[in-house]
């Protein structure tokens, strides 16, 4: 069980019990088992969160959903927290379920005004 726990009554009053299932997307064993082997004994700290997305971006060259679940569960931490950060920083390729994952690699170029002023364009 998850741990979770669903709201009911009883003659008035409320009882707890536990849920089956938990909500949401649940944990792909097989991207649990790769995530760990990924962090090995390193820390699971909140602050390391960006470090450990980047592991998985260079091992897969992408970052599947299975992957921030399973990512998630290993650092104690809210799925929505983890997608929000994995998806804020535009060098992380996040693939959804269904998405076509992406190239090997990805050639990316700034099209700031400053970077255009120092040559970006051409690069394009």
């Amino acid at each position: 069980m998850s741990g979770q726990e669903i709201s009911a009554r009883k003659k008035g009053k409320k009882l707890k019990l536990p849920r089956a299932v938990g909500k949401g997307r649940q944990v792909d064993p097989k991207a649990l088992a790769e995530v760990q082997a990924l962090l090995g004994d390193e820390s699971r700290q909140k602050d390391l969160l960006i470090e450990h997305l980047h592991k998985i971006q260079d091992e897969y060259h992408h970052i599947s959903a299975t992957h921030l679940v399973a990512l998630a569960r290993e650092m104690r931490l809210s799925k929505a927290e983890v997608y929000e950060v994995a998806t804020f920083y535009h060098h992380f390729d996040v693939v959804k379920e269904g998405e076509a994952v992406p190239p090997p690699l990805t050639v990316r170029v700034c099209e700031s005004l400053t970077c255009e002023m120092k040559g970006a364009h051409p690069l394009i």
